[in-house]
């Protein structure tokens, strides 16, 4: 079974799942028989603002636009099981997760949003997505949602950190392999006092919070 480390990489663009859910993901974040990271990670909706639900319209409403592969074209991963169907798609924007609880719902949608916590980024998802179907050209996500390169590049270091401190090394060692600093090299007093310690140490921290449910907050635009 893959660590938090995997569901972490799954948040960076191009950086068979169980039904057990834990907090956040699945049980597996990815296929074990799959190397990790050539699959899109599915979110529970509970916890991505990105994921969104669509439902059966009732009856009366003239429906102008059904869901389909001529609209959004090939889905990344498509996936059926007792909670309905999943696709993610894709666009330069990143990852949008769509949530069918019926078949009906890609034929009449309608766009569930809970008004929870992020019920306003909830709202600017359905409504890039009701303009998309209308035929605008505009990104599948907000920009609140999207990670910035300086995001991804930091996201990339803290994994690393959180590799080397997971093997057994120490500030020295992350000094020398993620930040590339000769001071790893200088004698313990010069070392003490140095700036590429206490950043060291800052990668760690923060990679270890980062890896402990910390990458939850990504998906919700933090």
């Amino acid at each position: 079974m893959h660590s938090a480390r995997s569901r972490v990489r799954g948040l960076i663009p191009r950086l068979s799942v169980p039904s057990l859910h834990v907090v956040g993901g699945y049980g597996v974040a990815h296929d074990p028989a799959s190397p990790v990271g050539l699959e899109p990670t599915i979110w529970l909706p509970q916890v991505s603002p990105g994921t969104l639900i669509l439902e059966p319209a009732p009856s009366g409403f003239d429906i102008a636009t059904s869901v389909g592969r001529n609209v959004l074209g090939e889905p990344l991963i498509e996936r059926i099981d007792a909670d309905g169907r999943e696709l993610v798609i894709t666009d330069g924007s990143g990852e949008l997760h769509l949530l069918m609880r019926d078949e009906q719902a890609a034929r009449r949608p309608a766009v569930l949003v809970p008004l929870d916590s992020m019920g306003e980024l909830r709202l600017e998802v359905a409504l890039n997505f009701v303009r998309r179907l209308g035929g605008q050209r505009i990104a599948l996500l907000p920009a609140a949602l999207r990670l910035t390169s300086f995001q991804k590049r930091r996201l990339i270091q803290l994994l690393h950190a959180f590799d080397v401190h997971d093997l057994g090394g120490g500030p020295r060692e992350v000094a020398a392999k993620v930040l590339a600093s000769d001071h790893a090299r200088r004698r313990s007093v010069e070392w003490k006092d140095s700036h590429a310690r206490r950043k060291a140490n800052r990668l760690i921290h923060d990679s270890i919070a980062l890896v402990e449910r910390g990458y939850l907050k990504l998906l919700r635009g933090f």
